[in-house]
């Protein structure tokens, strides 16, 4: 599904909601709404980019080819603790990828290889501007992606290629500079664009208690 298009109709579907709802939110002030609960999706272009550039290095140097390579957005789950104008909480982030692997001297694929990433990013934002429904701010995050790697053979010369599942540990990162919520103090929507282990671009519902 085209990510744009999810972004635009989160977008919409929100406006929609706080239209709706500001009369019944008048009242609310933002000094008794500090906690956020957000829901979102990432287009994971880079955690993408970031795999197979690694996975192309030891093609490289094995001989081996991949195909059919697949991969998912980055869905994500996230908590916000307001101290005014700074928030602080983390997101979390889950996004699979699949590949198929043929070793030197094959002409099709022998194994098939599946990776989980799970992402974990306490994270730090700054709200610079805050008008009415609009609020502009930005953030930066800083944990750990964790990857399950796992192969299953697709031929019977795979079957002895097949390595053990793993689960490994990498840095990530995520450094929104310009992102944009729309929204009263209870319910909104977010756009954020920048560049790290989710992506380029992050659009979600916003959550305020």
């Amino acid at each position: 599904m085209n990510f744009r298009f999810i972004a635009l109709s989160l977008c919409m579907a929100v406006t929609a909601a706080v239209a709706s709802a500001q009369g019944l939110n008048k009242g609310t002030s933002s000094e008794t709404n500090k906690h956020e609960i957000r829901l979102a999706v990432s287009d994971g272009l880079t955690l993408t980019t970031v795999d197979v550039f690694g996975m192309g290095l030891a093609d490289a140097v094995m001989g081996s080819k991949r195909s059919d390579e697949k991969s998912s957005m980055v869905y994500g789950l996230g908590y916000r603790y307001a101290i005014n104008r700074f928030r602080v909480g983390a997101d979390l982030g889950f996004a699979q990828s699949s590949s198929k692997l043929a070793f030197a001297g094959e002409k099709t694929p022998s194994v098939k290889e599946r990776e989980l990433n799970f992402l974990v990013l306490p994270t730090a934002e700054f709200v610079y501007y805050k008008r009415g429904l609009v609020e502009l701010y930005g953030g930066a995050s800083a944990g750990v992606n964790m990857i399950r790697h796992k192969e299953s053979a697709l031929t019977e010369a795979g079957k002895s290629q097949v390595q053990k599942a793993s689960l490994s540990t990498n840095f990530a990162y995520q450094v929104n500079p310009i992102a944009l919520r729309l929204g009263n103090e209870r319910i909104g929507g977010f756009l954020e664009a920048g560049l790290g282990h989710k992506g380029f671009l992050t659009a979600g519902v916003s959550l305020k208690f």
